[in-house]
């Protein structure tokens, strides 16, 4: 019982004061482009979860520029993990200004977090937000002007299109379907708008099946949401839970998962935070994910 003992709060050590500040830059490529296109390096930013004391992770976001000297920032939400987490973590990411992006909300990006039994996420998926919960609304706003400035567009249930190292890229996207908010619709809607491109991306908080169905017409979609399973199985890597109904075997990383249509590209990150009532990360280092994109054989 000693050894056990012992065991466990070397486990509990490591989840809850080494691992969560382990963070880590994965990288994976993938040939989608026209023969011939420049590679195109994104940055894939999602589930920071900033709280204003987080001097550490605010530190290492603002390095990435240099790290990673991205083409393209993709950033798929849950940035707030405080109702003070706006101005750190704008920040953090300002070393990005300037360099082309796309992003949405997730529900961390709308309200504050609040008190909740951290075991629960291993039984079932987190609650949606009521009526009740209007207290813990954010400045959203803020946040969404504050990517703007740094010359992002937002995708919350829309569409663009840009052009990256000569490649003409269309995006559209979802505002967070774990709040029911997304509306795939209006997206496709503005994205028949728009001219034909080389590439198209979707991008999405939480990829519940049905939303990469709506998005599944993409050459690649990228999502965040999951935390990669957050507490995983040692050695193995295996995530518990997704928080939505996505299998575990796509918690994080790239992957083709196979849709009523095709098998979608989907890359997902595991996110560089946790909310501040379950800080623990097990076999699950925090991340950003690069993606490079290259041209077709």
């Amino acid at each position: 019982m000693l050894y056990l003992g012992l065991a466990a709060l070397a486990v509990i050590i490591w989840a809850t004061c080494i691992e969560r500040y382990w963070f880590a830059i994965k990288r994976s490529e993938l040939k989608v482009l026209p023969v011939g296109s420049p590679d195109i390096v994104v940055l894939h930013i999602s589930d920071i979860h900033m709280a204003p004391w987080q001097r550490y992770k605010q530190r290492w976001i603002s390095k990435l520029n240099t790290k990673v000297n991205p083409d393209l920032v993709i950033n798929t939400g849950d940035n707030l993990g405080h109702a003070s987490g706006i101005n750190p973590v704008l920040e953090a990411l300002n070393p990005l200004t300037g360099i082309p992006g796309v992003f949405v909300n997730g529900s961390n990006d709308l309200y504050a977090p609040a008190k909740r039994n951290p075991f629960q996420y291993l039984l079932r998926p987190s609650e949606r937000h009521r009526e009740e919960d209007a207290n813990l609304k954010l400045d959203t706003e803020l946040l969404n002007a504050g990517f703007s400035s740094f010359g992002w567009k937002e995708l919350n249930n829309t569409a663009h299109s840009t052009t990256v190292n000569g490649v003409k890229i269309n995006f559209f996207g979802t505002d967070d379907p774990h709040e029911l908010r997304d509306d795939a619709t209006k997206a496709q809607s503005d994205l028949a708008k728009l001219n034909a491109a080389d590439l198209l991306i979707g991008v999405t908080h939480a990829p519940y099946l049905r939303v990469l169905e709506d998005l599944s017409e993409a050459d690649v979609v990228f999502a965040g949401h999951t935390h990669g399973g957050q507490v995983c199985w040692p050695f193995i890597g295996r995530a518990l839970v997704t928080n939505c109904d996505l299998p575990t075997k796509y918690a994080r990383g790239l992957h083709q998962v196979p849709l009523k249509a095709k098998r979608l590209w989907l890359n997902v990150s595991a996110g560089l935070g946790h909310s501040i009532y379950a800080p623990v990360r097990l076999a699950c280092r925090p991340e950003v994910r690069v993606v490079t994109l290259k041209a077709k054989d």
